[in-house]
């Protein structure tokens, strides 16, 4: 089965949006882009799972990115309809990944955020690895990324550019 990697970034008081679900206090890429491990990240997806929260705020940068990769929107609003790409599912997070077993991904699976969905993985036991870039930056409230850390290993940690930090936790196998 394809590995389930939430890849994150968060501020220095672990907060991944500001109280309102901004998110313009993360820096701008540099042309370096790889030096945090996108294109890495990139290389070994082939499907997206996010919040509609998520989904909603990232339409707003421009067009969407990941033409070449399978989208799934978790939302508990009616029904949208689906695009070419991009899919809209209620479901339970459990009886979906039931189902991704089945459909068998080319490769991994990009648990992108939001907050409430990042949980729900959580709770089920349901992510595999955890990529976490910390921002020096303290933005004081906002939306928590609330995460049972003690299910994981920590085993990489790297400076990247401006201060940044990236932790890389695995599920540990007892779990």
């Amino acid at each position: 089965m394809s590995k389930v990697i939430l890849y994150i970034a968060t501020s220095q008081d672990g907060f991944i949006a500001s109280k309102d679900g901004g998110v313009d206090w993360l820096p701008q890429p540099k042309d370096d882009a790889d030096d945090m491990g996108y294109q890495a990240l990139m290389d070994r997806i082939s499907t997206i799972i996010m919040g509609s929260r998520s989904y909603n705020q990232i339409l707003g940068f421009g067009d969407w990115a990941w033409s070449d990769k399978k989208t799934y929107v978790f939302t508990s609003q009616e029904r949208m309809l689906s695009q070419e790409g991009i899919h809209f599912t209620n479901e339970d997070v459990l009886g979906f990944m039931n189902k991704m077993k089945k459909e068998t991904p080319e490769k991994d699976i990009w648990l992108l955020g939001g907050a409430e969905l990042v949980k729900s993985f959580a709770t089920e036991n349901l992510i595999d690895e955890l990529i976490i870039t910390e921002i020096p930056l303290k933005i004081g409230e906002g939306i928590l990324l609330e995460l049972p850390y003690e299910n994981f290993s920590l085993v990489d940690t790297k400076s990247c550019y401006d201060g940044m930090v990236q932790h890389y936790f695995i599920k540990n196998q007892s779990i």
